[in-house]
């Protein structure tokens, strides 16, 4: 059975930029952090017959229901190619690890890197030779296997297993890899291959199979298809389920604030802007069926001689990646929505609430896309933000507590809990959830 997978890169930069642009809140009276009673965002019933993408580009509400549409022009896409030094053929994968390592049942990946079953009565470390960061991996639940970046070479590992294996070695100084994805069912691989240091320096998508084999370069020079303004380059961040889309998003070292998303064609050969809206896409979530994703928006508010700051109108929404339709889920000027993640079913999305003004955490909650109907699933508290990263079945999620104090992070525990509020079982401590194994 497939199941879900968490998208660290994008969660990590959006998390930095914020920190950085958020002052620093200082201590708070415990009574503004309790939402009063009427504070559950309710959404206003939508016509789900209005889900159709209209001419017109601009991502704006639409007055007959919640819905609006992105539909940008994509560039006219000129092909070229650079004569540059690419990597030497890697030779066949040096495998290492514990090949007696096993699991029976389903398990939570966690940190780096743990098992546990659903209550927690049944952990494991998974034995490691090479170090694997859970911020740059990505995991397919299909296959079992995570693909991260050690150094400057790629690496695969079997969780079922325990083996590691290296598919490719950068052996230049001035290359680097950045943020490898594998495909849903496990056998292909993207990453960005970048020459040198500086922004104008060249930026390659390349291909390699699982395996190690078939170490390819698809498109040469991504930052030439790069519409919006800014400092920035292109990097993988989902395939499409068929396996011949490669999701892309910009990054920067810099200040800026990308926008949007673009999809590289890996039979043409070439890369479009993605049919979203053109504003800055946060806590990006893909359905399982890599469709529609879910994210969060805000606008920036600059501050005189300071950096600046989130502001009102905050949304969760959902875009048709193959449309362009867009819904917005939940609005508000005073609460912030964040960490959207889809159901296995694509009929839920579990999200938390913060308030904007305080920092104060309202709860974990879900939404029905079918009905609108939203629970409750974990009421907020003093001192705690709470975050989903799993559904593990239609009534049961994997989330995190963290403790925090001033904007510091002191602890966070894993659990997980059924929609009712029953059946809460403390995991362990961990920071981050990679995807679960299904063995």
């Amino acid at each position: 059975m497939k199941r879900q997978v968490n998208f660290g890169v994008i969660t990590l930069f959006a998390s930095v930029l914020i920190s950085c642009a958020t002052p620093v809140a200082t201590p708070m009276d415990p009574a503004t952090l309790t939402p009063p009673p009427d504070s559950t965002p309710m959404p206003s019933p939508m016509d789900p017959a209005t889900l159709t993408p209209p001419p017109n580009s601009t991502p704006t509400p639409s007055p007959e229901g919640a819905y609006f549409t992105a539909t940008p022009t994509p560039p006219i896409p000129i092909p070229t190619r650079t004569a540059y030094v690419t990597p030497t053929p890697p030779p066949p994968p040096d495998a290492i690890g514990t090949p007696g390592f096993d699991w029976e049942g389903p398990a939570i990946i966690y940190d780096g890197l743990k098992l546990s079953n659903y209550d927690g009565s049944q952990k494991k470390v998974i034995p490691l030779e090479v170090a694997i960061s859970p911020w740059y991996s990505d995991y397919s639940p299909e296959a079992g296997r995570i693909v991260t970046t050690v150094d400057t070479s790629l690496w695969t590992l079997d969780v079922g297993t325990g083996i590691q294996s290296m598919l490719s070695l950068n052996g230049s100084s001035n290359q680097y890899i950045e943020s490898p994805v594998i495909t849903s069912d496990g056998t292909r691989i993207a990453y960005s291959l970048v020459h040198g240091f500086g922004e104008e320096d060249l930026k390659q998508l390349w291909t390699i199979n699982a395996d190690g084999s078939e170490n390819e370069l698809v498109i040469d020079n991504t930052g030439q298809y790069i519409t919006d303004p800014g400092p920035f380059r292109l990097i993988p961040f989902a395939w499409s389920l068929d396996n011949t889309k490669i999701y892309m998003v910009t990054t920067t070292d810099s200040e800026a604030s990308p926008v949007g998303m673009y999809v590289a064609d890996l039979i043409a050969g070439t890369i479009e802007k993605a049919l979203t809206p053109q504003v800055t896409l946060w806590d990006v979530s893909f359905s399982p069926d890599r469709t529609m994703i879910a994210y969060r928006t805000f606008q920036w508010v600059p501050v005189e001689g300071f950096m600046p700051e989130i502001g009102p109108p905050f949304t969760l929404q959902v875009t048709d990646l193959t449309s362009g339709a867009t819904r917005i889920l939940q609005e508000s000027d005073t609460l912030e929505y964040h960490y959207p993640v889809w159901s296995e079913d694509r009929n839920q999305i579990a999200y938390t609430v913060r308030t904007h003004q305080t920092g104060g955490e309202v709860g974990l909650f879900s939404i029905d896309l079918t009905t609108d109907a939203i629970i409750r699933w974990v009421p907020g508290s003093e001192g705690k933000q709470l975050r989903p990263w799993l559904w593990l079945s239609d009534d049961r999620l994997a989330y995190t507590e963290e403790e925090v104090s001033s904007g510091w992070s002191l602890h966070a525990t894993l659990y997980t809990i059924k929609n009712d509020g029953t059946d809460k079982h403390e995991i362990d401590s961990a920071t981050s959830v990679i995807g679960v194994l299904d063995n």
